[in-house]
């Protein structure tokens, strides 16, 4: 009785961790849909920031 206990409180454990995994899974999932534009838009600026700001300097802009 003892060994069928055992794999039960296995068997329990192994679910309890799978169903942690979803939740931090769909968490995070949810977390960077919540930030997607504004790493779109922090992107796009520093992008703009990095290849304009040469340019315009050797052009004699600045």
């Amino acid at each position: 009785m003892k060994k069928h206990m055992e794999h039960i409180n296995d068997l329990t454990n192994t679910i309890g961790y799978k169903t942690q995994l979803i939740g931090r899974n769909h968490r995070l999932t949810a977390g960077v849909r919540a930030t997607r534009l504004e790493g779109i838009l922090i992107g796009f600026i520093t992008t703009c920031i990095v290849i304009l700001l040469p340019i315009i300097y050797y052009k004699g802009g600045i």
